[in-house]
C-alpha cells in the first residue's frame, strides 16, 4: 500500500496531494498469471484457459490512503505498456476533490437505501475508464465501490459517474 504524502499547500495554506503525478509514479499492471507462473505455484485446479484478449483494456493499479480511508485500490484502464492518459487526467482531476465525490456517491446512494447510515459504508475501491451503463450505453468516467455490512452478509455497491462527475446509475450486489 502506498501512503498518501502531502507535499504541496494549497492557497490557504493547507499541504495537496497531487494525485495525478502519484498514480503515474504508482499504478502497476494487473494481468493474469501466466502458464510458467501457475505451474510454478503448483496449485490443485491449474487449468488455464486460453490466453487473454491482446485488445481487452487492461487494468493497473495502486492502493492508496485517501482522507480517513485506507487501502482504497485505484484502477485505471491503460494497455499492456502503461495507464491510459486521457484516465490518469480524469483520475487525478476526480482524486483531487475526492470528498466531493465519495460524499457524492453517498448522498446518492442513500436516495434508494434510506434506512442505510453513511458511516456504515466502507469506501473500497475508484475505477476510471469506460464503461457500460444498464441501457448498454458506453461511457468514459469512473465508480466508487462501497461494501456495506460485514462478511457473510456484506454487499458491494458502485456508483457511476460520467467524467465531469455527474452520477449516472448504481449496480450492487453480495460479495
Amino acid at each position: 500500500m502506498n501512503s498518501i504524502i502531502k507535499d504541496q499547500h494549497d492557497f490557504r495554506g493547507e499541504y495537496m496531494t497531487n494525485f495525478k503525478d502519484i498514480l503515474q509514479k504508482d499504478l502497476i499492471l494487473s494481468r493474469p498469471l501466466s502458464k510458467n507462473e501457475i505451474d510454478k505455484l503448483t496449485l490443485a485446479n491449474s487449468i488455464l484457459e486460453e490466453e487473454e484478449e491482446p485488445c481487452l483494456p487492461k487494468q493497473w493499479f495502486c492502493s492508496i490512503d485517501l482522507e480517513e480511508w485506507t487501502d482504497v485500490e485505484i484502477f485505471v484502464q491503460g494497455n499492456m505498456e502503461q495507464p491510459y492518459e486521457e484516465f490518469i487526467e480524469i483520475a487525478g482531476n476526480i482524486l483531487d476533490n475526492s470528498p466531493q465525490h465519495v460524499d457524492r456517491a453517498l448522498k446518492y446512494l442513500k436516495r434508494f437505501f434510506p434506512a442505510q447510515e453513511e458511516g456504515d459504508y466502507e469506501l473500497s475501491a475508484i475505477s476510471f475508464g469506460k464503461f457500460v451503463n444498464f441501457d448498454e450505453y458506453l461511457f468514459k468516467g469512473f465508480t466508487i465501490a462501497f461494501i456495506h455490512g460485514d462478511y457473510p452478509y456484506a454487499f458491494q455497491y458502485k456508483v457511476k459517474f460520467k467524467e465531469n462527475g455527474w452520477p449516472i446509475g448504481f449496480e450492487g450486489g453480495p460479495l
